[in-house]
């Protein structure tokens, strides 16, 4: 009777311990197959940040070199080498900023922010490392600003009609060049940015 209760007793305890065993190697089984996933979206998630980082890129490369023909335009008109442009900008009794820019439009292409910004509702940016996360994160806030902000500077100074006014070319085209100074130089330092979290995530 002994051994028949031994030999239960024994059971017990295998069979307790095969179903911790169990357990622990499905949570073990579980926490892997989270970890497969959560690697998955994290180099799913920088794939796309790279591939937007790298498509703004060369739309920033595109805006320096027709802004800073704009900004060389707008220098020789303020230092009078070109008084026949000058006396053009406003013969219609508007500044026609068309042929500030040779007819083009100032962003014809704009940068997007969409792979970072579902990056960062998802919370995938939580698994990358802090460099990179502080490299994307100045980027795009620079990028931000240049387009909601340095740029809408530069339409509502040309939207104003006082910069309209014949009368007030000069002052006109000054303010002008400051503001596309302004954003010439925040382009530039977009573009070490760019440079620079495109390195970190290479």
């Amino acid at each position: 009777m002994t051994q028949v209760k031994k030999k239960t007793v024994q059971e017990y305890i295998v069979d307790a311990l095969l179903i911790v065993f169990s357990v622990l190697f499905a949570l073990a089984i579980n926490k892997m197959a989270e970890n497969y996933q959560t690697q998955k979206k994290k180099s799913i998630a920088l794939e796309s940040i790279q591939k937007e980082l790298q498509r703004n890129s060369d739309i920033l490369q595109a805006w320096r070199s027709k802004h800073a023909e704009v900004e060389k335009v707008l220098t020789s008109l303020i230092e009078g080498k070109n008084d026949g442009l000058k006396s053009r900008l406003i013969k219609d009794h508007y500044l026609d900023f068309s042929l500030l820019t040779n007819g083009r439009s100032l962003a014809d292409n704009m940068m997007t922010s969409t792979a970072w910004e579902t990056a960062k509702s998802t919370g995938i940016i939580a698994e990358f490392d802090f460099e990179t996360t502080q490299k994307l994160t100045d980027a795009y806030l620079l990028q931000k600003l240049i387009i909601d902000e340095t740029m809408v500077k530069i339409l509502n100074y040309y939207l104003n009609p006082e910069s309209h006014k014949r009368e007030n070319i000069d002052i006109t085209l000054v303010q002008l060049r400051l503001r596309f100074r302004e954003l010439i130089g925040q382009e530039k330092s977009m573009e070490y940015l760019y440079e620079s979290a495109l390195t970190s995530m290479k």
